[in-house]
C-alpha cells in the first residue's frame, strides 16, 4: 500500500508546478499578442510624431470600445483567423495624438 501511495503523492505535488509553468508561457504569449496588435494599430493609425509605446498604449486603450475591439483582435490571433483580426483592428478609432 505504501509503495502505491508514494508515487501518487509525488504526482500530486508536481501537478501544481506544471500548471504554473504553463501559465507563465501563457502570459508571455498574451504579451506578444498584445504587442502585435499595438504594432499593427500604429501602422493603421499613424500617430503624428513618435509617442512612446506606453503613451500610445494608454491613449489607444483609453476608449472602452477600443478595448473591446483589441480583445476581439487578440482572440482572432489565438484562433488564427486573419479576417476577424483585420476586421477588429478596422473598428478601432484612432486617437488624436
Amino acid at each position: 500500500m505504501k509503495r502505491a501511495a508514494l508515487p501518487l503523492i509525488a504526482i500530486l505535488f508536481t501537478l501544481p508546478g506544471l500548471a504554473q509553468a504553463d501559465s507563465a508561457y501563457g502570459s508571455l504569449q498574451s504579451v506578444h499578442e498584445k504587442n502585435t496588435v499595438l504594432k499593427d494599430l500604429r501602422k493603421i493609425c499613424t500617430p503624428q510624431g513618435s509617442p512612446s509605446d506606453d503613451v500610445w498604449e494608454k491613449t489607444i486603450m483609453s476608449d472602452t470600445r477600443n478595448q473591446q475591439h483589441i480583445r476581439e483582435a487578440i482572440l482572432a490571433i489565438q484562433r488564427s483567423n486573419q479576417n476577424n483580426y483585420w476586421d477588429a483592428l478596422g473598428k478601432v478609432e484612432c486617437p488624436d495624438i
